[in-house]
């Protein structure tokens, strides 16, 4: 499962009176992303809300592709996000509270903690590989991208 299948509106009940709807509690959820990025949704919330939901739109569903936002693009960005954030120094709580922050988000600490953890395999794999395959510098960058993931 994907860490953005595991990031959550904070405060749901609240948007979803605001709403007057049902809305999944999930934040990448295609009728989350219907309900609060299109039509009418913004207009109903708070003002602090929608900010937040504006910021999240602005960082994050502003690609030009067709299906936008169910093109993958804003679950990248997310996850760019999220490894620019332990690349800073954050740990898994701090990650959560930025996010809650910025974005009115949050995720368990075990799940980012689950997340990074894998990342870090994944990169450590990718650097096995290209030195299997003799590729200095895709060794060297994800050496590099490990490392700041890992201090």
């Amino acid at each position: 499962m994907a860490i953005t299948d595991k990031i959550y509106l904070k405060n749901h009940r609240q948007i979803a009176s605001q709403l007057e709807t049902s809305i999944p509690k999930g934040a990448f959820k295609g009728a989350t992303l219907d309900v609060l990025y299109t039509g009418d949704g913004l207009e109903k919330l708070d003002e602090a809300t929608r900010e937040r939901v504006l910021d999240f739109a602005q960082d994050f569903l502003d690609c030009d592709c067709d299906t936008n936002p169910y093109c993958g693009h804003p679950e990248r960005k997310f996850v760019s996000y999220l490894l620019d954030l332990r690349a800073q120094g954050l740990g898994p709580d701090a990650i959560v509270d930025v996010m809650t922050d910025d974005y009115m988000l949050y995720a368990y600490p075990g799940d980012v903690l689950s997340f990074l953890d894998q990342s870090v395999r994944t990169l450590e794999a990718v650097e096995s590989l290209a030195a299997v395959d003799g590729n200095r510098e895709m060794q060297q960058k994800s050496a590099e991208a490990k490392q700041s993931l890992t201090r």
